[in-house]
């Protein structure tokens, strides 16, 4: 991973000072200035049970592109999972994870660290302090995730009652027949939707890559009405790619165009990935594929499970420094 660490940050640097005058106090910290320097991750989103990524309506969200409709899952659909799994990874080791998730509050005079964390840097986080935003824009972009087959032959649906809790329809309370009668429209299982993960800037050091990894896992329970499909999404890497300045082809619409061109089975995962490897590592200046980097994956979730010393370490180390960066950053530190 270390032919990676040119196109990202360092825990040694996350703040920077810039001098506004003569005076010995007329300067402020920042957050480092960014520079050139792009990661994108690809991601292979696979359905491996009933999903429903939908809005207010009862259909799945899709968009319309390539004179096709496609599933459309917005990006939140898997930060949010994620993003909660960073919470858990961090409260595990006792550095983070300190308020649930979306629930960030901040009391007038408290350290920004007592609520900012890795996970913070990573994905991002708002809070209010006595009057003020605090604002931590994500350090990784999620893209939107894409199908790779036009919604139709994507999409099915079955129909439901709400029954009262003896099993039958009859409503108790209105004296009649229950009229609660609704469809719901998911997924199919073996769906296959691309993602793009990207971080610019250098602004997200080596140690939030791996937390990221750790965050993604294997599988989740992804979208609504998970109670009722349970886990069902598989989480595949198709590559890491690395330059200095980011590619339209890493677009996840660009790449359903491409495979679509291409005549590429849409639905085996391993032709996908290759296909769109060859793509991506054609036309970045440094690249790993799906194997290498599952494995990378896989070795820090074997650490984690089995409370490795040097992951803790790891953990345990990058704390003080994100610390720093926050309470600089928001002026209630040096």
């Amino acid at each position: 991973m270390e032919r990676f660490h040119k196109y990202l940050g360092s825990l040694e640097t996350l703040t920077d000072t810039t001098v506004t005058g003569d005076k010995k106090n007329d300067f402020y910290i920042h957050p480092a200035l960014k520079n050139t320097g792009c990661l994108t991750l690809v991601m292979i989103r696979e359905a491996i049970a009933p999903v429903i990524f939908r809005n207010a309506e009862q259909e799945i969200t899709d968009i319309e592109f390539n004179h096709e409709t496609y599933i459309r899952a917005v990006p939140n659909k898997f930060k949010f999972i994620e993003k909660g799994r960073g919470l858990q990874i961090l409260r595990a080791y006792q550095v983070g994870g300190r308020l649930p998730q979306n629930k960030t509050v901040l009391k007038k005079n408290q350290k920004p660290s007592e609520a900012y964390d890795l996970n913070t840097l990573v994905f991002g986080d708002s809070a209010v302090q006595d009057n003020r935003i605090l604002p931590v824009r994500t350090a990784v972009n999620y893209s939107d995730g894409i199908s790779l087959l036009p919604k139709q032959v994507c999409v099915d649906e079955s129909f439901h009652n709400r029954a009262m809790e003896d099993g039958t329809l009859f409503d108790a309370e209105n004296k009649k027949n229950s009229d609660n009668l609704f469809t719901r429209f998911f997924i199919l299982p073996e769906t296959l939707m691309i993602q793009v993960l990207s971080t610019r800037g250098k602004v997200l050091p080596p140690e939030g890559l791996d937390h990221l990894l750790l965050s993604m896992g294997l599988a989740g329970a992804y979208g609504g009405q998970t109670s009722t499909t349970g886990v069902n999404i598989r989480s595949r890497f198709v590559g890491l790619y690395g330059s200095q300045f980011e590619r339209p082809q890493s677009s996840p619409y660009e790449i359903v165009k491409a495979l679509t061109e291409k005549n590429v089975n849409e639905k085996d995962a391993d032709a996908v990935t290759k296909a769109v490897h060859d793509m991506m590592s054609s036309i970045h200046e440094t690249d790993m594929d799906s194997e290498t980097l599952s494995n990378y994956q896989q070795d820090l979730i074997h650490k984690f499970e089995t409370e490795d010393p040097s992951l803790e370490t790891q953990y345990k180390n990058a704390e003080p420094k994100v610390a720093e960066l926050f309470d600089s950053w928001f002026g209630t530190g040096k």
